[in-house]
């Protein structure tokens, strides 16, 4: 174990003297240390950043990492030189990391042969023998979780101390640290791998171009993960896959299609396909590795990708552009028809040329950078979304320099659109919404009598922000006025559908004229209410 005092009092002076060799003395020196540095003028800021980082070593790095992913917390430049660094990390000795698999394997005698295939910050990745199949093992390095958390500590109080000094670099370094530290956390447990290797082999379980590997879970625990060795050719590796007679057109069809897959029929995907985690077998299979990070969207967030990339490849641009902002976080109050111009430019400029020409990373970069101007930010899953797609992309590319990710994705959206669209699903959502009145009719009495009952003892509070108050008060009016009426109409409904079923007279050919009526009367409200908030809108 760490001794904690004397680690962080150490890994504290190391930090100091590495930003100050890098030309951060002066912020240094601000809060009150005393340092030398020297300044090197003949760096960029951003360069100055990423030799400190590289001295620092593997937390440092894997930070880096971590936040290449995150434009809403650096600037774009920086997160572009944060993607180059590399987890290059001399590995342990083997007689290191058999400590901790003798502590959590509670039979270790029946794995041998162990070999290293890969190393990186937080663990080594082995190949083994279990009895006589073959694993890989991925471990994590012995007191690797007290070193990250005492980084943690020190990076946060050094945060703290100047933050107001890094914001003028658009940074907060406070942020930063807590989002490094609740993401490194999953990373630390193989647990939530476990589940997500699971998840992702229940969605693909019937896919023919895709293999999972197996987990051991009687053998796996939080630091130690057991799991079936895959044999293949890393994507990368264009020559060998040529060797073996591998189709390259077919693999990155493969690839790219089962990222959509992922992303647009599962919502939940592989957020760095990097080509280091990527392999393919003898028999043409796409082989997914390391699944520490995975990105989820909502069902919500989904529509809104396809409607956004729909109305790309479909040229109008405008109504793009809008969707760019449902899925998108807002740090500041923005010119929204400013912002709806600058995009459908950035859009139509790439899409009246002909789809073939288009790529999707130069369109996401410049879509960011109009983003970034207006102080807006892709959620963080969507931004993973994003990322996987042009990754894929890019070792599409590599493979095989005529594909076109565009081309590729626009079919395969315009089908979703439709379903997601078809008279079926709208269909189901309109029950989705009928059973959401009726739920809300059914519970009313009881939350109205649990308000009254607060009223009565005096422990009903309330809590606003005085901000235009007449405005709230037409605002509140306004969403009263179309709540009564989506509850008058569903009453209507439910009563129509209740002397529908009953056949209540009078009745033409057993069909309650009531119940039509009912149902007429209710549809002429609905489409007039409908109407009305779209217009206001």
């Amino acid at each position: 174990m760490i001794k904690n005092s004397l680690y962080e009092l150490k890994r504290t002076k190391e930090i100091i003297l590495v930003l100050a060799k890098y030309g951060f003395g002066e912020f240094l020196e601000a809060i009150g240390f005393k340092v030398p540095y020297k300044k090197r003028v003949n760096l960029s800021k951003h360069e100055r950043i990423i030799k400190a980082i590289e001295e620092l070593g593997p937390t440092f790095i894997k930070m880096a990492q971590i936040l290449s992913l995150r434009i809403d917390l650096i600037p774009l430049e920086l997160a572009k030189e944060f993607e180059k660094l590399q987890d290059n990390v001399t590995p342990l000795p083997f007689e290191e990391i058999e400590i901790v698999l003798k502590e959590d394997l509670k039979n270790y005698s029946h794995f041998s042969d162990f070999e290293l295939i890969a190393s990186a910050s937080i663990g080594q990745v082995y190949k083994a023998k279990l009895f006589d199949k073959e694993v890989a093992i991925k471990v994590l390095k012995p007191n690797i979780e007290e070193k990250i958390y005492a980084d943690i500590a020190i990076l946060m109080r050094l945060a703290k101390l100047l933050r107001e000094r890094f914001l003028i670099y658009g940074v907060d370094l406070v942020e930063i640290v807590e989002e490094f530290a609740n993401t490194i956390k999953k990373e630390l447990d193989f647990n939530l791998e476990i589940l997500n290797i699971k998840r992702f082999s229940v969605n693909f379980q019937n896919n023919p171009n895709i293999k999972v590997p197996k987990v051991y879970d009687e053998y796996s625990t939080k630091r130690v993960l057991v799991m079936e060795y895959i044999k293949g050719t890393k994507i990368s590796d264009i020559k060998s896959l040529k060797e073996k007679n591998l189709d390259l057109k077919l693999i990155t069809k493969k690839g790219f299609d089962l990222i959509c897959e992922q992303i647009f029929i599962h919502r939940f995907f592989h957020a760095d396909p990097h080509p280091g985690n990527l392999m393919v077998t003898d028999d043409g299979k796409i082989v997914f590795l390391d699944f520490g990070i995975m990105g989820r969207i909502s069902e919500e967030d989904r529509r809104y990708f396809v409607d956004m990339i729909y109305y790309v490849v479909s040229n109008q641009e405008e109504k793009a552009a809008l969707y760019v902002l449902k899925l998108s976080k807002i740090k500041e109050n923005i010119d929204i028809s400013s912002f709806q111009k600058e995009m459908a430019d950035i859009i139509s400029t790439y899409f009246y040329a002909s789809l073939k020409q288009v790529e999707l990373k130069k369109l996401v970069d410049d879509m960011i950078k109009v983003m970034s101007k207006y102080k807006i930010y892709f959620k963080e899953n969507n931004y993973l979304l994003l990322k996987s797609l042009v990754t894929i992309e890019g070792i599409g590319k590599k493979l095989y320099p005529q594909f076109n990710a565009s081309k590729e994705i626009a079919p395969f959206i315009v089908k979703l659109y439709k379903e997601i669209n078809s008279p079926l699903t709208i269909f189901k959502s309109y029950f989705e919404f009928n059973k959401g009145i009726t739920n809300l009719l059914t519970n009313a009495p009881n939350d109205i009598y649990e308000i009254l009952s607060k009223i009565k003892s005096g422990n009903l509070k309330i809590e606003f922000e005085h901000i235009g108050l007449d405005r709230l008060e037409k605002s509140i009016e306004s969403s009263f006025n179309k709540l009564s009426i989506s509850i008058l109409v569903a009453s209507i409904l439910i009563g129509s559908s209740m002397l529908l079923s009953d056949q209540i007279p009078p009745t033409i050919k057993g069909i309650s004229i009531f119940g039509i009526v009912g149902y007429i009367f209710a549809t002429i409200i609905g489409v007039a209410l409908i109407i009305s908030i779209l217009r206001r809108k």
